[in-house]
């Protein structure tokens, strides 16, 4: 839908680019109550293949969105991510859980145009959202208060004005140009071809998830899902793809598909790139996505980065645009997300020049060391993403916890149903204890005028007690922690409570009364909610 408005700001926030990075901030946004445009340069939407995998942290932001269990019947979840030589030794195997610390499968393989479809019919159903196809930004101004995009339309050039800008535009976004933002460039740029077919008929036998380092030919191979295929080749440079035919690219496949087995979707060359902008904000511009950041795909990180970069800002943008914290707000997001992508990009080039070894010798030597570390450690298990070091938190914490991703584990209340614990919280901040004790008056009054929820996780022994105790507290919810996922990081971090951010990472930790009253005094400190 397209509306008029006659307020200068005609948007609380314009997001440039309609990929998954933008698709999950426009509704994040307008579910928060605020106005947003989305444009997008194409007629519709992409529908090609780009992203194949997703991680439970990615899906747990699909659950925050309402579409949990509809993203979920539509992915498949993979449990083993192999990494094999030429000749098919396994020299690694990443093993990844049925349940991550998001509560959801760990690694998860979905078709980026089904995905791309679920969040454009809920990103139409929001009336805070308008979307703008064939709507190409041609210029930038800002004011003392919004925005002013020049925008190239169907009807012709229009200026559109918005209190912040988020690029979320691609790795040739035209809004970091604009700005005149350089990047820094990591050092890994390999030239792939990408191949995505549709099955014909049911095939068996096709690897799941498997990266084959072999000198000759270094390739990557992926199940989608039941009808979709992924292949991607190493060049041997950038202009090895106009030289290849049709018949050349089955060849390349013959080992796994015949022209009988599956038809192609699409051939195309990527560039991996390894590259982040050093500014991430400009005043009231934002970068997102691919447009702050691109890296490799070796730990299928690059479309989850971006969906943790809307998280992370949709929360303190609704903090800024409702005047409960200051826009300096806004600077944490590049100090938190910046140092996470780096540490997970540098993650994925290691893996990746692993894999893409093609000196003969070189190779030989990585296998016989990759071989001989298996054999003595066993089956590792998958790559730990790191949390926040620097950023929105409590200086005031304990010394664990803090700056990491808060667990989701299923929890009982009165009605003995189970439930996600994060379908039970609100938008906002949340306290969660699993000691009662450690709740007094002060505090109880405290999150009540922030607005804040209180959840007490016991045991089952436990549960009768604290809602006795309890029971008359508005705002406190006393619920059993039904597979003891709760007690077990309370007990690793030595910590009784955890004041959760909205995006699910922990803003401070306690051990007791006091260093409660002191946590909910710097969340006070350093915003507009009133919990001090």
């Amino acid at each position: 839908m397209s509306t008029e408005r006659t307020d200068p700001r005609e948007y609380d926030v314009i997001v440039v680019g309609y990929g998954p990075t933008g698709m999950v901030l426009a509704p994040l946004l307008a579910q928060a109550g605020h106005r947003v445009a989305v444009l997008e340069r194409f007629a519709g939407l992409y529908n090609l293949p780009r992203a194949a995998t997703f991680d439970d942290e990615t899906q747990r932001i699909m659950q925050k969105l309402g579409l949990g269990d509809a993203i979920a019947a539509g992915t498949r979840p993979v449990f083993t991510y192999d990494w094999t030589n030429g000749t098919g030794d396994l020299l690694d195997r990443h093993i990844f859980a049925e349940s991550g610390i998001s509560g959801w499968p760990e690694f998860n393989m979905v078709y980026q145009p089904w995905l791309e479809d679920q969040l454009d019919a809920l990103g139409r159903s929001l009336p805070g959202i308008d979307i703008l196809h064939e709507h190409r930004v041609t210029g930038l101004v800002q004011h003392d208060d919004h925005v002013s995009l020049s925008v190239e339309t169907p009807d012709g050039p229009k200026t559109i004005n918005a209190e912040y800008v988020v690029g979320s535009d691609g790795g040739n976004s035209t809004i970091r140009e604009l700005l005149g933002i350089e990047s820094d460039d990591y050092g890994f740029r390999e030239p792939w071809l990408v191949c995505d077919f549709r099955l014909t008929h049911p095939m068996q036998g096709l690897p799941q998830a498997l990266q084959l380092g072999d000198p000759a030919g270094p390739v990557s191979i992926f199940s989608i899902d039941d009808e979709h295929q992924r292949f991607a080749f190493m060049l041997d440079g950038a202009n090895e793809f106009d030289e290849l035919t049709e018949a050349d690219v089955w060849h390349k496949v013959a080992r796994w598909l015949t022209p009988e087995d599956a038809e192609p979707l699409r051939i195309a060359t990527y560039t991996f790139r390894s590259r982040s902008a050093q500014q991430w904000r400009v005043g009231r511009v934002l970068l997102a996505g691919d447009a702050a950041h691109e890296m490799p795909p070796f730990l299928g990180q690059g479309m989850c980065s971006g969906i943790r970069d809307a998280n992370n800002l949709a929360w303190k943008l609704d903090l800024v645009l409702s005047g409960r914290a200051a826009p300096s707000i806004l600077d944490t997001y590049q100090q938190e997300r910046a140092p996470h992508v780096e540490k997970i990009t540098r993650k994925a080039i290691e893996m990746g020049r692993l894999q893409t070894i093609r000196d003969p010798e070189l190779a030989r030597a990585r296998d016989e060391w990759m071989l001989r570390a298996l054999a003595t450690s066993g089956a590792p298990a998958a790559y730990a993403f790191p949390g926040y070091d620097d950023g929105f938190f409590s200086a005031e914490s304990c010394d664990h916890g803090t700056g990491v991703l808060f667990p989701q584990g299923f929890v009982t209340g009165i009605d003995q149903a189970p439930h996600r614990l994060d379908d039970l919280f609100g938008t906002g901040f949340h306290l969660v204890t699993t000691d009662a004790g450690v709740l007094g008056d002060e505090h109880l009054a405290a999150a009540a005028r922030g607005g804040l929820d209180v959840f007490v996780l016991t045991s089952r022994d436990d549960a009768a007690r604290s809602r006795a105790l309890l029971a008359e507290e508005p705002g406190v919810h006393v619920l059993t922690d039904a597979d003891g996922r709760y007690l077990r990081w309370f007990e690793a971090n030595g910590c009784s409570a955890a004041l959760v951010r909205p995006d699910s990472y922990v803003f401070g930790t306690t051990r007791d009364a006091d260093g409660l009253t002191a946590v909910l005094a710097e969340l006070a400190e350093l915003s507009s909610l009133t919990v001090g």
